[in-house]
């Protein structure tokens, strides 16, 4: 691992002769990108080095969201030209003002990229790259997942609306990641012309190696939890707090156990949170069908995929959750809130194709939706070869292909 304390003056990274120079700006290695990274390396047009601003991830270190210490059980690094800015303080965690890097530019110098790409705006270190790129006429493009379920406040709203087609103005390519992404570009001025379409990305090798061992996995899942071959399983995955609304789905199992509609469907929790004890106590006392996992780190998440027959997302505030393009890639059928940002007419969960969506917080929907997958065979397999048709549009080759479209439009 390299941290480099940056100054200016610093030495001038190796050129490649023939390739567009990248760098992306972001504040630490996360794990379902870095595959992103590795793909983007591999290209034969391209010469990537990505700027991490601290190395959480790779160093332990304390998840306020999940309540878990984690060090992800992956090469976080490997594949692709990096650096570190800054090392990570006791206790320290990404936020809007950390980590604000003094010398990026200097390091940007050094690389010389023909374009940058930043997560976002809200970030120091990306207005420091944003800041750099207009000093020194290099094109900058912006991927983010912001959409504009959650309703601002109206003096909130005021101010973004002022501030954000500034920043904008500055952008010459806008990487989405699905509709909603795109309709909050163009709500905030983007022109749809500079708009390019590059899904998160996730672990394709993983989650393929996980669908290969399939039949094992959901046979080791039920033994380990004591259930039959023939149970169905709902699977959540996230953090345990309440704008993920993981109490509606304790909720509506509670509420098809009084219908006598729980006998063999069963509910797996994978994460960990604020309301982690209070959810598993509740559904404990109630005698619900439901399995709380704890933190499931990430070499372990792919067979809980396998293992299921469906993934729930209850939640109200979730912009675009990588749950649900790792759900499509594993043939899963999707049962979400109608808060989610994934959803869309051309995004990973559309609704009567792959997905049931029903209204946040209508417990009584939720529990429909979950008999409704749960009891119509026909409907479970149809939504769940649907999801890998659709993912199978939204992969890792259409995430390169739009940085590479994005990158011919504003280099020529």
């Amino acid at each position: 691992m390299r941290i480099v304390r940056p100054r200016a003056g610093g030495a001038r990274l190796p050129s490649t002769a023939g390739k567009t120079r990248v760098a992306i700006i972001v504040t630490h290695p996360i794990q379902h990108f870095v595959g992103f990274y590795r793909a983007l390396a591999a290209h034969p047009a391209l010469d990537v080095h990505v700027l991490f601003g601290m190395p959480l991830g790779v160093q332990s270190y304390f998840d306020v969201g999940m309540q878990t210490e984690i060090a992800w059980k992956m090469n976080l690094l490997e594949g692709y030209s990096s650096e570190f800015l800054e090392e990570v303080e006791p206790g320290r965690q990404s936020s809007v003002t950390k980590p604000n890097t003094r010398g990026l530019g200097a390091r940007l110098d050094a690389f010389a990229p023909d374009a940058v790409l930043i997560y976002g705006y809200a970030q120091m270190n990306a207005l420091r790259a944003i800041a750099w790129c207009r000093k020194r006429k290099v094109p900058l493009m912006l991927i983010s997942d912001s959409e504009r379920a959650a309703r601002n406040a109206p003096v909130r709203e005021a101010i973004k609306r002022l501030t954000i087609p500034m920043i904008y103005r500055r952008v010459d390519a806008f990487l989405s990641v699905g509709d909603n992404n795109e309709a909050y570009y163009r709500y905030y001025g983007a022109p749809a012309a500079r708009i390019f379409r590059s899904p998160f990305t996730i672990d394709e090798g993983a989650f393929g190696e996980a669908m290969a061992r399939r039949d094992e996995a959901r046979a080791e899942l039920r033994e380990r939890l004591g259930l039959s071959l023939a149970s169905r399983v709902m699977l959540y995955v996230g953090k345990l707090y309440p704008g993920k609304r993981p109490a509606d789905l304790v909720a509506a199992m509670a509420s098809l156990k009084r219908d006598g509609h729980d006998r063999d469907l069963h509910v797996v929790v994978a994460g960990n949170g604020e309301q982690y004890e209070d959810l598993r106590r509740t559904a404990e006392s109630d005698r619900l069908n439901m399995h709380f996992l704890g933190f499931v780190n990430v070499d372990l998440l792919p067979d809980l995929y396998a293992a299921a027959d469906a993934l729930v997302v209850p939640s109200e505030v979730d912009r675009h959750p990588l749950v649900c393009s790792e759900a499509a890639f594993m043939s899963l059928p999707m049962i979400i809130s109608d808060r989610v940002g994934s959803v869309g007419p051309t995004d990973i969960a559309r609704a009567g194709e792959n997905t049931l969506v029903y209204s946040c917080g209508d417990i009584a929907g939720l529990a429909d939706a979950i008999a409704t997958i749960d009891t119509d065979t026909g409907l479970r397999q149809r939504m769940g070869l649907r999801s890998r048709e659709i993912y199978d549009t939204l992969d890792m080759g259409m995430s390169v292909r739009g940085v590479l479209d994005a990158i011919a439009a504003i280099t020529a």
